[in-house]
């Protein structure tokens, strides 16, 4: 690991970003269908959404994660409120446009197109399901991103002679 802590940064990017967007969906989801269902088919459900969100978003949540860094360095922002400000602008944004290139990639043929779809099939999912869900998981996550860059970045300390 660095010393800056890039490593616990982006993985929990990747896991904070895809657990709270799969979460999201799959609320949406079961609420918006019919509530006959025990509590084990939602429990399984959410397990299920999870698992394939780690899978399908991991590039977009990697992708969302350097740009919110990179801006809120250029920006010297440090503060949570404004990360979270800033993920819930950039993390719509970035399932717009990543699943808008999920659907050209979709309607091509073509060995190479499977790779581009695995890594916009996420984000297609998300925007299928309503693009505003990207607003509260990416606001929960730049929170909790911003105090994981805080708890690593060095602190100048006045030295004493």
């Amino acid at each position: 690991m660095t010393r800056r802590g890039t490593l616990v940064y982006y993985l929990a990017a990747w896991i904070l970003g895809c657990f709270f967007m799969s979460a999201l969906v799959w609320i949406k989801d079961t609420y918006a269908a019919t509530m006959n269902h025990p509590f084990a088919d939602f429990a399984f459900g959410l397990l299920y959404f999870s698992f394939f969100g780690f899978i399908s978003g991991a590039a977009a949540a990697l992708l969302a994660a350097f740009l919110l860094r990179r801006l809120m360095m250029a920006l010297k922002c440090k503060t949570p409120s404004h990360w979270a400000i800033a993920g819930s602008i950039l993390t719509p944004a970035i399932v717009g446009l990543l699943g808008i290139w999920g659907r050209y990639v979709e309607m091509q043929a073509g060995p190479g197109m499977r790779v581009l779809e695995l890594v916009t099939f996420g984000p297609k999912t998300v925007l299928e399901a309503g693009w505003w869900l990207g607003v509260p998981a990416g606001a929960a996550t730049a929170f909790l991103l911003c105090r994981i860059q805080r708890a690593f970045s060095p602190e100048k300390t006045a030295v004493s002679a």
